[in-house]
């Protein structure tokens, strides 16, 4: 399958590159002649991965899609700039952009495929994660009297938008709702299995006809994180804690259990010689994700006397993945599955996926939003902040849709948040009490105990202005906002109280060693 490799990235002012294969094509985006010519090709492109499509299954299938969605919003925004008045046109060059960096992203696998032992010492920047160093303000400010730039709002943009009242957001349903929604005790079907990267298992079920997607992982962290997420103003995909879903028998769902996409790295020297391949995808044995299997005459089995009783040979090693290893009577005996607790999040059909957007790219690290969620990601303690775990989407009418950059995985926190590869998300143990210290000179930020996996770009190039500036949203939280939205998201009624007093405490001391000590947080502006 031939997939339309595309890059976005400065060449010179607004240009952008596609490559396909070993072609490229570069585009004045600024020039109607450009655009054009972009246009064109663009239009080639998008037969091509519909060709794709056609010829494609399970992950390749997801991607050409993507391909194809990207492509054509691509030709969209290009043909309405070309229409556009002068004054309209940066806003649509800066979404075509946007996408454009999508398409090439969503290609880019978590890690690289080979690694040559001469270039590891210079990965060893990789170890160096700064957070909260930048000097240089914000690059997306209004204009305004007020020399506290820490005031300010971001113009309008896709990553953020001003949330209407904090304090009165019902932070148990989250995401806007007024109850809890789907699968409380209906019996769903399996649907499809996890293709894509991840290290936690997976897959989705149709619920009444509703698609819903099963993450056997951050089962709680990820609830309870994006709800924060979403109430300070960001796009965050509405997630939520299961004690278990309920699922028709289906063999595919042990067949298919480990179909994610194999993530590793090839480790060669002098470039051709290998000597070892790091494999990070765990496989997981299916059976331990059933907490029962309920069968036709009210009787119910663990999953561990379902595998015993299903399969003929229980202790081979993947039997599941033989198909003559099942017997057919007892599957004829089985009402239904219930799953061990998962996270769950229910897919919208006016919502597509193009790709990930990626903290260091285009001006993304100049953002005040982007910058100052650094601050609240060091607050929950969420490390796994890497462009896989963002996306940018399409929402709205197919032929209109809006781009909207959101952060789609915040799993990877609440827990240990720093060390070289010590993280361990869901801990309220470990779960450090403060994360700031008091600021050495007056424009100093001093974040401690936190490290992002990956070199961050936007949350390295924060200041001072920018943590202040979300340091005042966060405070506008309640303490039981704060206690409705863990208890939602599943924890222990012990675990709730500890991870209460933890963040309130790291808030207190966030508040005081950023200098906001007396200012009134009821008020939107935050004054003394």
């Amino acid at each position: 399958m031939i997939l339309a490799f595309l890059c976005a990235f400065s060449l010179k002012a607004r240009e952008v590159e596609l490559r396909l294969g070993k072609d490229r094509f570069q585009f004045e985006v600024d020039s109607e002649a450009g655009l054009r010519r972009l246009d064109q090709e663009v239009s080639g492109l998008i037969a091509q991965e519909r060709t794709n499509s056609a010829h494609a299954s399970g992950f390749l299938l997801s991607l050409a899609k993507k391909n194809h969605r990207g492509l054509a919003e691509m030709q969209r925004l290009a043909e309405e700039a070309l229409r556009a008045r002068e004054s309209q046109r940066h806003d649509l060059i800066d979404n075509l952009l946007e996408i454009t960096a999508a398409v090439n992203n969503s290609q880019r696998p978590p890690l690289p495929a080979r690694l040559d032992v001469l270039q590891m010492p210079f990965g060893l920047w990789q170890m160096f994660r700064p957070v909260g160093r930048g000097k240089a303000p914000a690059t997306d400010l209004p204009p305004g009297s007020s020399a506290d730039l820490s005031r300010r709002d971001p113009l309008p943009n896709p990553f953020w938008r001003r949330p209407a009242d904090i304090p009165s957001e019902d932070l148990s349903n989250g995401f806007g709702r007024q109850s809890f929604p789907f699968i409380k005790g209906e019996i769903c079907d399996y649907d499809t299995p996890k293709e894509s990267y991840g290290m936690n298992p997976g897959y989705e079920v149709n619920c009444n006809g509703a698609i819903v997607k099963l993450k056997f992982g951050e089962i709680s962290s990820e609830p309870f994180v994006t709800r924060i997420f979403w109430a300070l103003g960001f796009h965050a995909d509405a997630t939520d804690y299961s004690p278990g879903v309920k699922v028709h028998y289906d063999r595919r769902i042990f067949q298919e259990f480990n179909s994610r996409r194999e993530v590793k790295t090839r480790f060669t020297f002098l470039g051709f010689l290998p000597f070892y391949t790091m494999k990070l995808q765990k496989r997981h044995d299916p059976f331990d994700y059933i907490a029962q299997a309920v069968l036709r005459d009210g009787r119910a089995w663990t999953g561990r006397e379902l595998k015993e009783h299903l399969l003929r040979d229980s202790v081979r090693p993947r039997g599941e993945m033989a198909a003559s290893n099942f017997r057919p009577e007892v599957e004829a005996q089985i009402a239904y599955l219930l799953t061990v607790a998962a996270n769950v999040q229910a897919k919208a059909e006016s919502v597509k996926s193009v790709g990930p957007w990626d903290y260091g790219q285009l001006d993304h690290a100049g953002r005040r939003e982007v910058r100052g969620a650094g601050l609240l990601a060091a607050w929950v303690g969420f490390f796994d902040a890497r462009a896989d775990n963002t996306r940018v989407r399409l929402v709205g009418p197919k032929k209109h849709p809006q781009a909207v950059n959101y952060f789609s995985d915040l799993g990877g926190g609440m827990g240990r948040t720093s060390g070289l590869f010590s993280w361990h998300g869901e801990n309220a143990v470990a779960f450090p009490w403060t994360f700031t210290r008091p600021s050495r000179g007056p424009r100093k930020l001093r974040i401690t105990g936190y490290k992002t996996i990956a070199p961050n770009p936007a949350f390295a190039a924060m200041t001072l202005d920018d943590a202040r500036w979300m340091a005042r949203l966060i405070a506008q939280l309640s303490e039981n906002q704060i206690v409705a939205a863990l208890t939602a998201s599943g924890y222990s009624p012990e675990e709730v109280r500890l991870y209460t007093k933890k963040l309130l405490n790291r808030r207190e001391h966030m508040i005081a060693d950023l200098g906001l000590g007396g200012e009134d947080f009821s008020r939107p502006d935050g004054a003394p």
